[in-house]
């Protein structure tokens, strides 16, 4: 039996993997209060059934900066109570599009995260291990120290639906170069690049491939404005394209930006690893969430990680 904790926004998804597994996961009780001052009021109940010499997950939300070190406590805590096995899934990594300096004085944040995440002692079975979905750069994964934990990537793809005759587009290199392997090779595939415009203003066009007459779905590790994802929707339709879907598993949306984005295409796709999308998807007609409890799923339930 393994036992499941989150933070409270992702009671839901363990609730959906409890009632899925009831005789393989059971979900710990934890009481994730604050005080007045909002310093943390934590209390996890039946430890010595639930966390001591068991295989324990912990799913965080991480994508509010201020409770990174209170999560941490609660994650150092399950080792220090004789947790036989940790995992520590992050679905969304906050810092990560932050992962390298252009400047002198930068600071390379998803760097100094992975830091504190990787010194995590190690639990009565070994390594903790610590999984993220769709980071911005690859090279991330490896920013875990490999000597105290055992970091994972894993990808959202696989919650994308992508109908025959369907294309999938990337607004960016970087972003086909993270994501292009992981679609069929019978799928056509666009590129867009931006180029220099009038004065300094640059403008999306396509690298790659054609999008007449076809369904097109965008594909990025997150959005923030939603700006370039826009504009490269309003380029695709210029060149006839007959509709247009965007899916990325990030959905930040900082100032309610899902509102404008979403009117500019056909179908908006995020997950919950963001959860406060799942209430933003209420009043948006055509914004969809998809849930990653499958994900999880399958890292709970893999031979051997």
């Amino acid at each position: 039996m393994k036992t499941l904790l989150s933070h409270p926004e992702f009671d839901h998804v363990v609730d959906a993997l409890v009632e899925l597994h009831p005789w393989q996961l059971k979900k710990g009780k934890l009481d994730y209060n604050h005080f007045p001052d909002w310093t943390p009021n934590f209390f996890v109940h039946d430890v010595k059934t639930d966390i001591e010499h068991q295989d324990v997950t912990y799913i965080g939300d991480f994508s509010s900066l201020g409770t990174h070190v209170e999560q941490y406590a609660l994650i150092r805590w399950l080792i220090d109570y004789y947790a036989d096995k940790v995992r520590v899934i992050v679905p969304y990594f906050p810092v990560g599009t932050m992962e390298r300096i252009s400047k002198k004085w930068e600071i390379a944040t998803a760097s100094y995260v992975a830091d504190i995440l990787s010194h995590l002692p190690p639990a009565r079975s070994g390594k903790p291990s610590i999984h993220t979905f769709d980071i911005h750069a690859l090279s991330e994964r490896f920013f875990f120290d490999a000597f105290h934990v055992n970091a994972e990537l894993h990808t959202t793809t696989s919650l994308l639906d992508i109908p025959e005759g369907s294309a999938v587009a990337f607004p960016d290199d970087g972003a086909a170069k993270r994501f292009r392997e992981n679609f069929p090779e019978s799928v056509d595939k666009l590129i867009c690049i931006k180029v220099r415009g009038a004065g300094d203003k640059r403008e999306i066009t396509l690298k790659e491939w054609d999008p007449v007459g076809k369904d097109v779905i965008l594909v990025d590790d997150l959005i923030q404005t939603g700006s370039t994802l826009r504009e490269a929707a309003r380029m695709l339709r210029e060149r006839w394209a007959r509709s247009v879907r965007a899916f990325a598993p990030h959905g930040v949306f900082p100032g309610n930006s899902h509102i404008a984005l979403a009117g500019e295409l056909d179908e908006l796709i995020v997950t919950d690893s963001i959860p406060a999308n799942i209430w933003r998807a209420e009043w948006v007609e055509n914004m969809r969430v998809r849930s990653i409890a499958p994900l999880i799923e399958r890292i709970l339930f893999r031979d051997k990680e």
